[in-house]
């Protein structure tokens, strides 16, 4: 029986890293939602080479903010600021809630598109909501 122990799995996951930290299930949609926000918006600043500081003024927010960005600390970040920051990099959002149970044809949809307005300021142009 010595084999025993060591051969028996000390955790078992279920599939999603995210999914086993224990969170509620409030906390868990917040972290998806920051997750899926900060992997887009590190895809669109990646190949634009830009320093921190030319990110920083651009976003908006200053050098450490940036740091924290690019680092993927996203408790230093709300759901709302890392939407501003995908409009003011000239992404589109979009934010779907469905039910528990999804029924078919019962989606929400939220949508803003970003555009460009004198001297490189960003505005969201429009906020639809459509069911």
């Amino acid at each position: 029986m010595k084999n025993a122990r060591a051969s028996k799995p000390g955790h078992v996951t279920k599939g999603d890293v995210v999914d086993d930290l224990g969170l509620s299930r409030e906390e868990l949609v917040e972290l998806k939602v920051k997750m899926d926000l900060w992997r887009d918006l590190v895809t669109r600043i990646a190949p634009l080479g830009l320093t921190q500081k030319q990110l920083g003024q651009r976003l908006g927010v200053h050098q450490p903010e940036v740091s924290h960005l690019l680092t993927g600390r996203l408790s230093k970040f709300s759901v709302g600021t890392l939407i501003q920051f995908a409009v003011r990099m000239d992404l589109g959002v979009q934010l779907k809630i469905t039910g528990l149970k999804r029924k078919a044809g019962v989606v929400k949809t939220v949508q803003a598109k970003a555009t460009s307005k004198g001297s490189g300021t960003r505005r969201a142009r429009g906020l639809t909501i459509a069911r």
